[in-house]
């Protein structure tokens, strides 16, 4: 095998001088390349198979064109069934930009900047994505030495500090709209309602247009789960079960948590959507798979990703200096775990006694 070609082989190969090979590839205004020139020379790049080498970019540029996520140890984004999801978009982004992804992982504790990530203390990235629950004083330290910071779905919230959030709100009003819609009138959120970001917001707004549409406080219930788990929501779902056997509709934090609440309805003998609707959040994987399929609310996750990574390269590289919340859209995947609740039954009449007739 040969040796890989060099800036020299491109040079000589688009006929032009090293220092124009230079020029071009670094998209410089100091010089005026002819369209010609710029031609030959990505001609003759594409031709050999020529890759500038990273650190070489940097000092041309005097800009790292590394970007990173961070994480946090004894988190799973990577493999969690929704972020993962969306970690693929910005690797995908982030390839599609010319830009290196690197990945680094933190302490959940934070004391000061030397407990900053390694790629941080030396420099080596322009900007970094957060995703998930984050570390104020740490997001703000990183944003403070000049590395361009944005916050995916993340609690809490950080004033000056870009953000894509979910429309979490749009989604619990959506799941509200849909239920009501089919007729029911007696309800429990299953979530979080006192954990504060994502999930609050999901159970505020849907609780809140119930409200509005004249749902009493009795027909709707909030049943905490404070873990967001399959378990956690299985032994919650099954004790309202037992304790409601008038709730006919359950909306729920996210699909694990949909995914325990089915299994509790058929411990339960209360089937699905015959007796009781389920709707999930998130649309991961597993909701198609459920018995039967969930009925959710969904967003583009690998969609949320590229957009993170815009983003971010918008602020790395000037074209945007904002800090305003991104928005992400919502919309309701209708499977097989919503219908219309089953009939009232039928009040029981007492046989009223007939008259003696005197002879």
């Amino acid at each position: 095998m040969g040796s890989k070609p060099t800036i020299r082989d491109v040079a000589k190969r688009a006929g032009v001088s090293i220092a124009t090979v230079s020029y071009v590839l670094n998209d410089s205004s100091e010089e005026v390349i002819s369209d010609n020139a710029k031609q030959r020379v990505w001609t003759a790049v594409r031709a050999l198979n020529y890759h500038r080498a990273a650190a070489a970019v940097n000092l041309a540029t005097k800009r790292t064109r590394n970007i990173g996520i961070i994480h946090y140890l004894g988190q799973s984004d990577v493999t969690n069934p929704f972020y993962s999801f969306v970690i693929q978009g910005v690797i995908r982004e982030a390839m599609d930009r010319d830009y290196n992804l690197l990945f680094s992982y933190v302490e959940s504790g934070y004391r000061n900047t030397s407990d900053l990530p390694k790629m941080i203390r030396e420099a080596n990235v322009a900007g970094v994505l957060f995703v998930g629950r984050i570390y104020p004083r740490m997001v703000c330290d990183i944003r403070d030495s000049g590395v361009a910071v944005v916050a995916i779905d993340h609690l809490p919230r950080i004033k000056g500090v870009a953000s894509i959030q979910i429309d979490n709100r749009g989604g619990g009003e959506l799941a509200a709209r849909h239920l009501l819609g089919l007729g029911h009138r007696r309800f429990a959120f299953v979530g979080c309602p006192n954990r504060g970001g994502s999930i609050s917001e999901r159970g505020e707004a849907f609780l809140a247009h119930l409200e509005e549409q004249g749902i009493p406080p009795e027909h709707r219930e909030e049943v905490a789960c404070e873990f967001l788990t399959f378990q956690e929501a299985h032994a919650r779902s099954r004790e309202l079960f037992r304790r409601n056997r008038d709730v006919t509709a359950i909306f729920c934090a996210n699909d694990e948590i949909a995914a325990g609440v089915l299994r509790a309805a058929r411990e339960e003998g209360r089937a699905v959507p015959g007796e009781v609707s389920v709707v999930g959040f998130d649309d991961i994987i597993m909701s198609n798979y459920t018995d039967p399929p969930l009925t959710t609310i969904s967003t583009d996750k690998a969609q949320m990703g590229r957009h993170s990574t815009v983003r971010l390269i918008e602020l790395v590289e000037g074209a945007r200096t904002d800090t305003q919340e991104d928005v992400v859209p919502v919309s309701l995947v209708e499977r097989s775990s919503t219908a219309a609740p089953p009939p009232p039954a039928p009040a029981t009449r007492k046989k009223s006694k007939k008259a003696a007739k005197i002879p």
